[in-house]
């Protein structure tokens, strides 16, 4: 089979999986919608009890880049099972549209703060949220957190990039901004054998297809959240943070980086390690996480 035609091949399986509409699955009813924010429309997953919202703080999840809230559809459906779960797109990134030029991390967490708003939580309208953050998402998250206490009650981290300030700027440094997007396919391509050829033991092609394709909707613009994360400084903003935190820890990629800013950064917050979970770990522990997360959400502070 020729590249092209490999290529063709992909993208007709990719398209088939789109899913549209609500859905509901063990008691939970999962939908998919749309708010206004600063940079155009933000996308947004949702999941809630079928009969009744529950009496427990919504959690709204912000997922790592270039992927999308799919990434967290199955954490997102289990947390749905009592409370209400959002797992939001970044603008630029799955089906949320793209800024102009590559925000900071202050831009992107209010637009997160907008897209609360327009779904009517804060002061005034139906309270605040819990949040949790995983890579980029802990970012936005922690910034979130700061700048909207208001909006927040509690934060959740998970592969949190405490990297020297010498590497920072290196990765800076290398983000391809002038590179232009291929016209053979092999951007697409290359993200196909990353994300859905090597795919963990146990993750459907279905599923690893579907998270392929959001992952790719970014284009040759998927280093602009980078440029955000590379730029945010948590030695000045963590220490800050006032709300209760629990800092959660998969033995993923970033393991040691995130017992490093939670004993120098977050002295104060509580720590759980799930050292079984080790890569793509919402595809691989979302009922453990979901369990870890939730309960401590649940704990008196």
């Amino acid at each position: 089979m020729s590249k092209q035609s490999y290529l063709a091949a992909v993208l007709g399986l990719c398209s088939a999986l789109l899913a549209t509409g609500a859905t509901a699955e063990d008691g939970v009813i999962y939908k998919k919608g749309y708010v206004d924010g600063p940079y155009g429309q933000i996308h947004y997953h949702s999941a809630r009890p079928e009969f009744g919202d529950g009496d427990k703080t919504p959690v709204v999840l912000f997922h790592q880049n270039p992927k999308s809230a799919e990434e967290y559809r199955p954490l997102t459906e289990l947390i749905g099972r009592d409370r209400v779960a959002f797992a939001f797109d970044t603008p630029g990134y799955g089906e949320s549209d793209r800024p102009d030029s590559p925000p900071d991390m202050v831009g992107i967490s209010g637009a997160m703060a907008d897209a609360l708003e327009a779904l009517e939580y804060g002061e005034g309208g139906k309270g605040k949220v819990d949040v949790f953050g995983f890579h980029t998402g802990v970012f936005i998250a922690s910034e979130l957190a700061l700048r909207r206490p208001d909006l927040v009650r509690r934060v959740v981290l998970s592969g949190i990039a405490y990297r020297p300030q010498e590497y920072r700027d290196e990765r800076l440094a290398s983000l391809p901004k002038d590179k232009p997007l291929p016209e053979d396919g092999t951007f697409v391509l290359s993200r196909w054998y990353l994300m859905v050829t090597n795919r963990p033991e146990g993750v459907s092609l279905e599923r690893a297809s579907k998270i392929f394709l959001e992952d790719i909707h970014s284009l040759d613009k998927s280093w602009y959240a980078y440029d955000a994360v590379w730029t945010y400084k948590p030695e000045d903003r963590f220490p800050k943070i006032t709300q209760p935190v629990l800092v959660l820890q998969p033995h993923e990629m970033l393991t040691q980086q995130t017992l490093n800013a939670q004993r120098e950064l977050l002295p104060k917050s509580d720590l759980i390690e799930i050292p079984e979970i080790t890569e793509s770990v919402f595809e691989t522990g979302p009922e453990e996480i979901s369990s870890a997360l939730t309960t401590w959400l649940d704990t008196p502070k």
